[in-house]
């Protein structure tokens, strides 16, 4: 639970091929959820967790907040391949049923023109 002068930040652990990094993103009550980024370059990604609680805190201090509430992302950052097939399944029934009834229509049409 979080009071007036509390900022919420969502912490996300990201995987690459080239590696991993984080990203945080911030939670402000009137605004929509924002990316943290660094101020030297602008980057919203960071090489440490540390890093990411570090720049939240600055900028908490910068805006008027006392304290920072830091949270763990827990969406999984790639679906599952087992998620995936399902998608899959269940998305080619209907996908074939509707290339038949077009196909069905089409024939239709044509033989109605003749």
């Amino acid at each position: 639970m979080s009071n007036i002068n509390t900022m919420t930040v969502r912490v996300a652990n990201r995987k690459t091929e080239s590696g991993q990094y984080f990203e945080g993103t911030v939670s402000i009550a009137g605004l929509k959820p924002t990316k943290l980024a660094r101020r030297s370059d602008g980057s919203t990604q960071f090489p440490t967790r540390a890093a990411v609680t570090t720049a939240a805190k600055a900028l908490a201090k910068s805006i008027g907040y006392s304290d920072v509430s830091i949270e763990d992302s827990s969406k999984p950052t790639k679906p599952s391949d087992s998620a995936t097939s399902k998608v899959a399944a269940k998305k080619s029934p209907v996908a074939k049923t509707a290339t038949t009834t077009t196909a069905t229509a089409t024939a239709s049409k044509k033989s109605k023109q003749s």
